[in-house]
């Protein structure tokens, strides 16, 4: 008789959450830059009007969403939540493709903001987290490499579609292409492991089951016992920081070479894609770094290749040689990790041992971070109308970097030492 082999489940389920990733979150957020211009030109609306309807309300209710996601999600459940969130984000691309007005671009963007916050980030983590125990980091990190495959997939098709079909047409088929990728994607997920009747990969690993025994049983910590904690706090000022100075350096990179009339050539063709590179390379290597050396070897690690990004872009200039220009825009694209590649393992690193309700407290510290991004952008905009160069943006990027780099180390520190005071209170 042949011998029969069976693949464990939660690989099939790993790569639906990429699947969804790579179409919900990539191929809907990462090519509306393209149709700025014909929108703009098509409905008559400036471009700084049109930046806040197709960007802005976005951000703003996927910001709001997330810090009430922990309260829907305990009452409609995940797999639902991800349901409605793919169908919204389908939604979102048929009202563009019929917009008419600012209304249209204004309801299109709120509903992919709804999407966003519903079904994407916080539901892949918490499913990751039922799924896997070993080898975590590396499946987060492929989720989140998933990514930028997505816009590199989908920015030349984006960009080819609105040239030979115009924008509706190009809102048209992404909205078909998100539909055919994450709904058969939906039909795989199973959000537990028992739903199969498995366990997790790695549960029975030793020790997993020393931690396990080590401490009491306890109730799940809900979001409103865990805003008591100091840590809490800790990991909430980090990722404001993250994201209202350390993502300026991403977002600004591109344009900052440009307005030092960097090649064009050059710029749009091997910088681009070195700068996807280094985005899709720190995604997937910080889930490495993550399983081989520890939470601290990875925000060293991510930190000082941003900060070597950051340096290079205070310096450079139109004259700069294309080796220099390279290694700038690898390494802050690798920096981008530090905001979709750290949270889940800080939040179980500092309360490690602790039952805590993940979606909730991770979608609100994600919020953090996009409400960071809100008000840090126009930030940086108006230090580059104060100077004329974006170079004070990557000097607020630097410093919020190493202010953000001090707070891991001492909420790792401070998690640690709460996990060994609950270890030793337990009485043999």
């Amino acid at each position: 008789m042949s011998k029969k082999y069976h693949i464990f489940y939660g690989w099939v389920v790993a790569i639906s959450c990429s699947l969804l990733a790579f179409s919900i979150n990539a191929m809907g957020n990462n090519s509306l830059s393209f149709y700025v211009a014909p929108l703009s030109e098509s409905l008559q609306i400036s471009r700084a009007a049109l930046n806040f309807f197709l960007f802005t309300v976005g951000a703003i209710v996927r910001t709001v969403l997330g810090f009430f996601y922990g309260i829907i999600v305990k009452r409609i459940g995940t797999k639902t939540l991800m349901w409605i969130g793919c169908l919204l984000a389908v939604g979102a691309y048929l009202v563009f493709s019929c917009a008419k007005n600012a209304l249209f671009i204004a309801l299109g963007s709120g509903l992919y903001g709804l999407a966003h916050a519903l079904g994407t980030f916080s539901a892949y983590n918490a499913i990751i987290n039922h799924w896997f125990i070993r080898r975590k980091g590396i499946i987060l990190g492929l989720v989140n490499t998933s990514v930028g495959l997505g816009g590199m997939l989908i920015n030349p098709l984006a960009s080819y579609w609105i040239s030979s079909a115009g924008w509706n047409s190009s809102f048209l088929y992404t909205a078909l292409l998100i539909a055919a990728i994450a709904l058969p994607a939906l039909c795989l997920i199973k959000v537990y492991p028992s739903e199969k009747g498995l366990l997790p990969y790695g549960y029975t690993n030793i020790e997993h089951e020393q931690i396990k025994k080590s401490l009491p049983v306890q109730e799940k910590l809900q979001l409103t016992q865990v805003l008591h904690t100091l840590r809490f706090w800790l990991i909430a000022i980090l990722q404001f920081l993250i994201g209202f100075g350390v993502s300026q350096a991403f977002s600004s990179i591109i344009p900052h070479l440009n307005n030092l009339n960097v090649n064009e050539t050059l710029l749009s063709g091997t910088l681009s894609i070195l700068f996807a590179l280094g985005t899709t390379l720190g995604n997937f290597a910080s889930g490495i770094v993550f399983d081989h050396f520890g939470l601290r070897a990875l925000f060293a690690s991510i930190s000082s290749l941003q900060f070597t990004g950051i340096i290079l872009a205070c310096f450079l200039s139109a004259s700069s040689s294309p080796v220099l220009l390279s290694i700038c825009v690898i390494c802050i694209g690798y920096g981008n990790s530090l905001s979709l590649g750290t949270l889940n393992h800080l939040i179980h690193c500092v309360y490690q041992g602790e039952a805590i309700h993940f979606p909730a407290i991770f979608s609100c510290l994600f919020a953090i971070s996009n409400a960071g991004s809100i008000l840090g952008s126009p930030f940086s905009g108006w230090l580059f109308d104060l100077s004329g160069s974006y170079r004070s943006s990557f000097i607020l990027a630097g410093i919020c970097l190493l202010i953000v780099l001090l707070l891991a180390n001492l909420v790792i520190s401070l998690g640690r030492r709460c996990f060994l005071q609950a270890s030793k209170s337990v009485k043999p």
